[in-house]
């Protein structure tokens, strides 16, 4: 449990930045293509695509890097540039989704039966979201009981948990 709390801020700090590559130059560019007023244009099928590619790359920033510029063609050539400000909201939500935590880290002592993992599903759903996913781990220092993790939020009903407390409380 120690090494995936120690893992935790990488891998955000990679999904950031993952996302980063692709959100901050398409912001900049459905920007650019709303001031220049060139959507219309962009998703007019009877435009050469070569024409639509003159057309966008003037506004592409020196350093928007090649899968973006790709994408925004892609988009081009498929009449859909109309889009682009829809697909920045998604990610965005996905984004903000993912940090908040729609997945749920279930730690237990000894693996849980289908029956107990569909009414520990329902109860943590309720509370967190229905959109909510589970990754099941068993640690039998724990003791007994259960540790869930979703997002920055954590659940410590195992027997180690309680016997800590009760030793912190005693000092």
């Amino acid at each position: 449990m120690a090494n995936e709390r120690l893992a935790q801020p990488y891998a955000q700090a990679l999904f950031e930045e993952a996302l980063a590559q692709y959100l901050t130059p398409l912001k900049t560019i459905a920007l650019a293509l709303e001031q220049a007023g060139l959507t219309a244009q962009l998703d007019d099928p009877t435009l050469e695509f070569a024409k639509k590619q003159a057309l966008v790359r003037p506004l592409l920033p020196a350093n928007t890097p090649t899968h973006v510029q790709n994408f925004v063609f892609l988009l081009a050539s498929k009449n859909h540039v109309h889009l682009l400000n829809d697909i920045i909201a998604h990610l965005d939500r996905y984004a903000k989704r993912e940090a908040l935590g729609t997945r749920a880290k279930v730690t237990t002592a000894i693996p849980l039966t289908e029956n107990e993992k569909n009414a520990l599903e329902s109860k943590l759903r309720a509370q967190f979201g229905k959109e909510l996913t589970f990754d099941y781990a068993t640690d039998p220092s724990i003791l007994g009981g259960l540790v869930v993790r979703v997002g920055d939020k954590v659940i410590d009903g195992s027997v180690a948990g309680k016997l800590a407390a009760l030793q912190e409380k005693l000092k």
